[in-house]
């Protein structure tokens, strides 16, 4: 299950610390990005909904929305999605055990590459769009199936001595389960867009459609490796999930007691615990993706295995040894054998001859 995540930090480890920096760089650019072009949507968002409210023309009030979101998917598809390209392709250089250097973050930005990555761009934001669509979907669907279940069991709740804490309790479990459902589409569609994305970077003249064809063929290998390798990558999410949620939503309430100063003190030190941690799981992940993308899903065997393979085959050798031991054994036996056999009978033949020899120089003189 997790075995594509060792094999990838094994290769990465000569440059993880450097391919580590040069991915928290390119994230805090992408950050910066996002901060600075999602600025004006609030205003404009705040803008009409005043001309809505006070029944003025709100013509104006969406145009200036309407170019508000234009801004950010414009710098995606321009500056965001090459620098993502660039990132994936330094992380692919370190686990091919190739040199690293800062400008391969920006390699996508090269003559030849930056133009056809436009396409994928463009691609890309219609993908995010669709898993933001379906995200809203799911969370609709599973809040609904929340609220019945919670209307079913008010009942109970209430005659309960604990019915804060179990109410409580309820709301914590349920965020979890639709978080971690919500994930099975995140990281389906996050493994889609890597694959097509390491295809593009590998052979960029191959094209945009032919990249997201071999992305989509780096699921359906036929190795049968692709869903364990997948509930990998969610169980390791849903420890960030658990330490986002459920285990912060506990020091909230559990602080709510003691002073602000330390209960400030406690939350801000459980956040950056789980900023660290969400960095270092989505990181593995992201590793982990493209080193099964570069193996084409091929199994990879564990230590037990192969020491077993060894130690079996060098009882096999062992084995062999004895077999051939023996079987020269029997042949320098059975050629004594023969020769011994040969030599016994050409004496034999010898002394017959010598024998009638004899007899006839017997007859001779007998005859004079």
């Amino acid at each position: 299950m997790f075995n594509f995540h060792k094999l990838a930090l094994q290769n990465a480890k000569p440059q993880n610390a450097k391919i580590l920096m040069f991915t928290i760089v390119s994230f805090i650019i992408l950050f910066a990005l996002t901060v600075l072009t999602f600025m004006p949507v609030q205003p404009a968002i705040y803008k009409m909904l005043m001309a809505m409210a006070m029944q003025q023309p709100v013509g104006g009030a969406i145009f200036s929305l309407v170019l508000a979101l234009l801004i950010p998917l414009i710098v995606f598809i321009f500056i965001g999605y090459p620098l993502i390209a660039g990132t994936i392709y330094t992380i692919d250089k370190a686990l091919n055990k190739d040199k690293v250097n800062f400008k391969d973050l920006f390699s996508t930005f090269k003559k030849g590459k930056y133009l056809k990555g436009l396409k994928l761009s463009l691609f890309t934001l219609v993908f995010i769009i669709i898993a933001l669509l379906l995200n809203l979907l799911v969370s609709k669907v599973l809040n609904l199936g929340v609220v019945q279940l919670f209307s079913a069991l008010q009942g109970t709740i209430s005659s309960s001595d604990h019915a804060l804490g179990c109410s409580l309790t309820y709301q914590i479990i349920a965020a979890a389960i639709i978080l971690f459902i919500q994930s099975f589409i995140y990281w389906f569609l996050a493994i889609i867009a890597i694959n097509y994305t390491l295809a593009f970077v590998k052979e960029p003249n191959n094209g945009a459609w032919t990249s997201v064809k071999r992305g989509f063929k780096g699921i359906k290998n036929g190795k049968k490796t692709w869903f364990k390798f997948y509930l990998g990558l969610l169980l390791l999410n849903l420890i960030v999930i658990l330490l986002a949620n459920p285990i912060s939503q506990l020091v909230s309430i559990f602080t709510g007691s003691m002073s602000q100063t330390v209960a400030i003190v406690i939350i801000y030190i459980v956040s950056v615990i789980v900023i660290i941690i969400r960095l270092i799981v989505y990181y593995t992940n992201i590793l982990a993706i493209i080193q099964y993308y570069n193996r084409n899903g091929d199994k990879i065997e564990s230590s037990k295995s192969k020491k077993n393979k060894k130690s079996q085959q060098t009882k096999d050798n062992e084995l062999e040894n004895k077999q051939s031991k023996a079987s020269n054994s029997v042949t320098n036996t059975t050629e004594k054998t023969k020769s011994n056999i040969t030599e016994q009978s050409d004496n034999l033949q010898n002394q017959a001859k010598d024998k009638a020899s004899d007899l006839k120089n017997n007859l001779n003189n007998t005859d004079k």
